[in-house]
């Protein structure tokens, strides 16, 4: 039994108590909300909310402005206006969206609260709203009623201050006191971390759809009798990119090179082999060289590529005027021709061996190419998985492809949607090229 309630005198005061335990509460909900999402906005609406409990009327997220366009933090400096990018603001019983809207770019002048909250890293503290943290909106200030007591505590990391979280309290809550400033701050060196991973993931993650964007085939508008169609889906849930890939090649008199490659591994090891793969297979095609001659030089090359050294390669090159194919593979899946009555025939050629082995011999193997036909060119993760074998897959694809529709790019993503599961096992590309007459009037695939 407590000693003060045996000795007759009042309990002790249990609110320090209370207080901690709310503080671990609110710190621990912060914590949980915001590690949820790698997405700035998302981050700074979760803080807002948070706050909004019960902490704080109002509150806002304001990010440097250098970090949303993607640069890096620049060194402080006294003479440096401060500009700020608003992503999150709210408050507890007004609408302040209109007036103040997410997106909002503000500049502050070097000797402003802000300016000095995040060039020097330190928390700011005042009891009016200055005129600078406004808005031209009219009503603003109303909007945000009577607030009596502002903090500004600086989103800092262990390398840079990011920007800066407000909070603020009306009349009726009263002021900020000594420990509703420590949990701010705390609020905010959690915020901080987590805006920190996210905007270094999308930066990353922008980075790898711009590599992306840059290594899948742009399909020509150029060449005529072909229409082409291709998809790409990365192994796993966090890869955007890797070791396949696929190109298109326009040549003189009318003729194409189609090339598709699947080098070993997955991520970006895969990914850097499977670029200078490419851009050799590309200029080899240029050079006017057929299929075989084509994978004996990425042989060649292959084992040059670091640690990721093997791969299989398919090439093809089409003459749209004579309405022929020359096609060679070096231990990639077979190529399979579609005829316009949705038969399905799988191309009989050597298997060959795959890329980086060294003193391979290819073959070509030349096939008719008429007006209807589609050549189906595709990596092996498309029909091979831990639950079918390649027997098995192959039927599923022939089958996928005989139901294909008229349109030659919802028959590509028809095929990947029956076959593919979400998240692949393995990296999968596939490339539909078909003939057609040359004064057919293109679809939206062909522009």
């Amino acid at each position: 039994m407590n000693a003060d309630v045996e000795a007759g005198g009042p309990p002790r005061d249990p609110a320090p108590a209370d207080a901690a335990i709310a503080r671990l509460s609110l710190l621990t909900m912060a914590g949980a909300r915001m590690a949820g999402t790698l997405d700035m906005e998302r981050v700074a609406r979760q803080l807002v909310e948070v706050a909004l409990g019960g902490f704080a009327d109002t509150a806002g997220v304001y990010v440097a402005e250098h970090l949303i366009v993607g640069d890096e933090v620049p060194r402080p400096s006294g003479s440096r206006s401060v500009e700020v990018r608003r992503i999150a603001l709210g408050a507890a019983h007004a609408d302040l969206e209109d007036c103040f809207p997410p997106g909002e770019v503000l500049v502050f002048a070097p000797d402003t609260a802000v300016a000095a909250c995040v060039r020097e890293g330190t928390l700011q503290r005042f009891a009016e709203l200055p005129a600078d943290i406004g808005t031209a909106h009219p009503g603003a200030r109303d909007r945000l009623g009577d607030l009596v007591d502002f903090v500004l505590v600086p989103l800092r990391t262990d390398t840079a201050v990011l920007g800066f979280a407000a909070f603020a309290r009306d009349a009726d809550a009263g002021p900020f006191t000594a420990e509703h400033t420590a949990v701010a701050a705390e609020l905010a060196a959690l915020a901080a971390g987590c805006l920190d991973n996210a905007r270094r993931y999308q930066r990353e993650h922008a980075a790898a759809r711009a590599l992306q964007a840059g290594l899948l085939p742009r399909t020509p508008g150029t060449v005529p009798g072909v229409q082409v169609a291709h998809r790409s889906v990365p192994a796993g849930h966090a890869n955007l990119v890797g070791g396949d890939w696929c190109d298109i090649v326009p040549l003189p008199a009318g003729r194409v090179a189609l090339v598709i490659g699947d080098a070993m591994g997955h991520g970006s090891a895969a990914a850097a082999a499977m670029v200078q793969l490419r851009a050799a297979a590309r200029t080899l095609a240029m050079l006017d060289l057929g299929p075989a001659r084509i994978l004996t030089w990425l042989d060649r090359i292959a084992p040059s590529l670091g640690p990721v050294q093997f791969a299989t390669c398919a090439c093809a090159v089409l003459d749209t005027a004579t309405r022929t194919g020359v096609l060679g593979r070096a231990g990639h899946p077979p190529p399979i021709m579609l005829r316009p009555d949705g038969g399905c025939d799988i191309v009989d050629m050597p298997p060959g061996l795959p890329l980086g082995l060294g003193n391979t011999v290819y073959e070509d193997v030349s096939v008719p190419f008429p007006d209807g036909t589609t050549l189906v060119l595709y990596t092996d993760g498309l029909i091979e998985s831990r639950e079918r074998d390649l027997e098995a897959g192959l039927a599923a694809l022939r089958s996928a492809l005989a139901d294909a529709t008229a349109s030659l790019d919802e028959a590509c993503g028809a095929v990947v949607a029956k076959l593919v599961s979400t998240p692949s096992q393995d990296d999968v590309t596939v490339m539909l090229v078909r003939a057609h007459d040359q004064d057919e009037i293109p679809g939206p695939e062909e522009r």
